[in-house]
């Protein structure tokens, strides 16, 4: 199996690029900045480019068997109020260019992290929540992340979207498990636990065309 992970660097992205390439994966590790590229050289092929740009993305995801995306708006800080320092459109924008490439290389298999609270389920939050996140930062990304499932949806791909609600930095030997229409909606998902769940869902034909909330 080869694998391009989108947003290597990030706080899932690296578990995702580390389990992978544990299970014997090929992983191709796509991060925007050459000081990123560093962090994986030697262990798996760095790949530094524009997640929205089409050329950049259509060269790593060449020869792909899967994709993974754990791309995210970066704030300042992890403070839910503080200022954006990416464009509140980039990860619909990476994703529009990633599908385009996908399908210029007939590489069909992609899971996307996205959210609790994008798209359908966000009718399934409770009021207060989605009053902290229209009156947070957070609503950018909920907005980017609805957008680009909908990208997904539109696709022809097989595509899945896993939603967390709330991550943190446990350590975890577990995978995260299936939320369910009646499961609880403010459970925190170790990152790794997340990253475990979608090294497992890129095998499963199952999950093809769904959006799956992830609890821990």
């Amino acid at each position: 199996m080869k694998l391009v992970v989108f947003g290597a660097s990030g706080a899932t992205g690296r578990h995702v690029v580390r389990i992978a390439g544990a299970a014997g994966w090929s992983v191709v590790a796509f991060v925007r900045t050459q000081a990123a590229a560093m962090d994986f050289a030697g262990d798996h092929e760095p790949m530094v480019g524009n997640p929205t740009e089409l050329a950049d993305v259509t060269k790593a995801v060449r020869g792909a068997d899967a994709v993974a995306v754990c791309l995210g708006i970066s704030r300042r800080t992890r403070s839910p109020f503080a200022a954006l320092v990416s464009p509140p459109d980039l990860t619909s924008r990476s994703v529009a260019a990633i599908v385009q490439a996908m399908h210029n290389e007939h590489v069909r298999r992609i899971v996307y992290v996205s959210a609790f609270g994008a798209a359908d389920s966000w009718a399934r939050m409770p009021w207060w929540g989605r009053l902290f996140i229209r009156i947070s930062k957070v609503r950018h990304s909920m907005a980017d992340h609805t957008r680009s499932e909908q990208l997904l949806r539109a696709s022809g791909l097989d595509w899945t979207a896993l939603r967390p609600v709330l991550l943190d930095d446990a350590p975890s030997a577990l995978s995260a498990a299936p939320m369910g229409l009646d499961g609880p909606r403010l459970a925190k998902v170790s990152r790794e636990a997340l990253a475990r769940t979608v090294v497992h869902v890129l095998r499963d034909g199952a999950t093809f065309g769904q959006a799956i909330g992830i609890k821990g």
